[in-house]
């Protein structure tokens, strides 16, 4: 009796899977582990700024994804806290874009100093690019992830992109 009920529930979980399966993709950059929703395809790594890209046809999104230490930085200093680092990153990273293009709209969204994350946008008015930015401490690493909506038709609304950014993060 024990036997045949062990082969049901092996049976359940084998098949739950096979309906349900890759519901996620995982990956792993420098041993932070991503489960991105849904079906995605590495595209490449930009090595200059060390980012992962990601595509996913389905939706028409594009993540860049990169996991670095804060000592890697000019501007680190082992005296400031993981929040104050990530704002010297983020005020960083926005007068390198917006230093020489006068085409580029800068905008802080949400700043969370508990989690310790920015949300920023940051589009290229000429070319008419617009990427929603997480930039984030966990495990004593900066992360950052750039998402990019390519749907044309269907673009998905701000606060569904604020929402994406913070399921890849915290890994909901």
């Amino acid at each position: 009796m024990k036997l045949k009920l062990l082969k049901i529930i092996f049976a359940i979980f084998i098949i739950s899977n096979l309906s349900f399966g890759q519901s996620k993709s995982p990956f792993l950059i420098n041993n932070e582990l991503f489960e991105l929703p849904g079906k995605w395809k590495h595209i490449g790594k930009i090595e200059s700024s060390a980012q992962w890209g990601f595509a996913n046809e389905k939706l028409k999104l594009t993540l860049l994804i990169n996991v670095r230490k804060p000592e890697n930085f000019e501007f680190y200093n082992k005296e400031l806290s993981e929040f104050d680092f990530l704002n010297n990153f983020y005020v960083w990273e926005t007068e390198f874009w917006g230093k020489d293009d006068q085409n580029v709209e800068i905008e802080k969204i949400e700043t969370n100093e508990q989690e310790k994350f920015i949300i920023w946008r940051l589009k290229i008015v000429d070319k008419n690019i617009e990427s929603f930015i997480f930039s984030g401490i966990r495990n004593n690493k900066l992360i950052g992830i750039s998402l990019s909506d390519n749907n044309k038709k269907e673009p998905k609304s701000r606060t569904e992109k604020i929402e994406f950014l913070k399921k890849i993060y915290f890994k909901n």
